[in-house]
This record gives C-alpha cells, structure tokens and sequence, in this order.
C-alpha cells in the first residue's frame, strides 16, 4: 500500500526458504552511523516458491532496518539467521480445532503465513477467525489475499476488519467494516471463546500485546489482559 512494500530476495535455484509455520527470520540491517539492526520479518511467500522469498516491510519514517532496506540497491546481499526463539506454535498446531488470529498492522504476516498453509493443506479442518485491526482503510494490508483465503476456506475462515485510530471512531464514508480499536467487545463478538482445543495468535504493536496478553517476550499471560479476563490460559495462547 502507501507505505508497504514487497522485497524479494534471491536463494540459489531450486531452493525454498523452507521455513517452519510459524517461523520469522532475522534481518540484519543498520542504523545511520553504520551499527548493527536487527529486526523479525515473517515472508509472506510460502515455501512452494522456489529460488527467491518476499517480506512485506512497512517503511517508517523512523524505522531503522526498514528504511536501510528501503535504500538497499537492486542485487545488494542482505544477512538474515534463523533462531529457534522464533519458531511460534507449530503447525498443524496438534490437539487444537480452532484459531483466533488477533493482529494489527504488519502483525498481519504471521497470520497469513499459517492461513495460507491451512487452507492449502489437504484434510484440513481447522476453523479460522481474523480480527484485524488498522488505523485506516488504506493501511489494510494482503487484503486481497485475505480475502481469496476466505473463498478457498469452504467457510473455516472468517476474516473481521477492524478500522480506526481511536476507539469511538465515527462512520468511515463507504466502510462497513467494524470501527475502533481490537478490544474486548470485538474478541468476545467475533473470536472462539476460550477452551482447550482453541489456540489464539496475537502479534501486533507492543500496546496490543500489552492490552490482550502482555508483552512478547514474556511466557504468561498478564493477569488483567483481555484474554485472561476471557478465560485464555497460557496453553491457548501464542505471542507471534
């Protein structure tokens, strides 16, 4: 979109990234005076694709790494590592029959690298519901595809856009989508409640995180999140 770009990477021919989902992979970039970056980027193509693989990368004006890709010439080398902290909940996510997938802005990407795996996998029967949440319209990102995952579903999945940056959001001139912010009200309306055969997704802002389970890096879920006030226990929950 606006401020979203697709960049392709070249792997030697033949070769798939062949990354596990969920898995993202690190970029080493660096900053204005030449240190070291280091930032997660979940691709958003799937393994079939041979000999090259996209992330999608939001420039911020501020943004570090993004802006050292931003300004990377057509066939310059960039380092990437994979680790096993960013192997999430991996699919076919055993014992659950139902996802939630809460996410805001590019936190979209891991979401849809395991929604593409589960509506392209023969015999799959999990059941997909997406709230995601943008601040505007024209900030929703891999619309399209969301969409086409929807149509090859059979019905497993539902998509709920959430649009806004506020969360009394007035009427948006030919939207009828949901307005505000991914809150509560919307988890409890849209999303399976909690139980044991239910894995819930949240990646986003580091606010998000906070307001529905607590921060990324931390194992538990925060006592007073959205999820634990709805009953999500540790085992349902994965911070992408």
């Amino acid at each position: 979109n606006h401020d979203t770009k697709i960049f392709t990477f070249g792997l030697p021919a033949g070769v798939s990234l062949d990354l596990p989902v969920c898995a993202c992979i690190l970029v080493k970039g660096a900053n204005k005076d030449g240190e070291p970056a280091i930032r997660p980027y979940t691709p958003t193509s799937s393994n079939e694709q041979k000999g090259s693989f996209d992330l999608m990368v939001k420039v911020y004006e501020q943004g570090v790494v993004s802006q050292w890709l931003h300004s990377r010439q057509i066939g310059a080398m960039v380092g990437f590592k994979h680790i096993l902290f960013n192997i999430k909940a991996p699919y076919p996510f055993e014992g659950k029959k139902k996802i939630n997938m809460i996410c805001g802005g590019t936190g979209i990407t891991p979401m849809y690298q395991a929604l593409h795996k589960i509506v392209n996998t023969p015999g799959d029967s999990l059941e997909v519901v997406v709230l995601y949440g943008n601040k505007n319209v024209k900030d929703i990102l891999l619309r399209e595809e969301l969409a086409k995952a929807v149509e090859q579903s059979g019905g497993r999945v539902k998509v709920v856009h959430v649009v806004g940056d506020k969360s009394d959001m007035p009427p948006i001139e030919g939207w009828d989508g949901e307005l505000g912010w991914v809150d509560e009200d919307k988890v409890k309306k849209y999303c399976f409640p909690a139980a044991e055969d239910v894995l819930t997704f949240v990646c986003g802002v580091p606010a998000l995180y906070d307001i529905m389970c607590g921060p990324r890096t931390e194992p538990e879920v925060k006592p007073d999140s959205v999820l634990a006030k709805l009953g999500y226990t540790k085992t349902m929950i994965s911070k992408m």
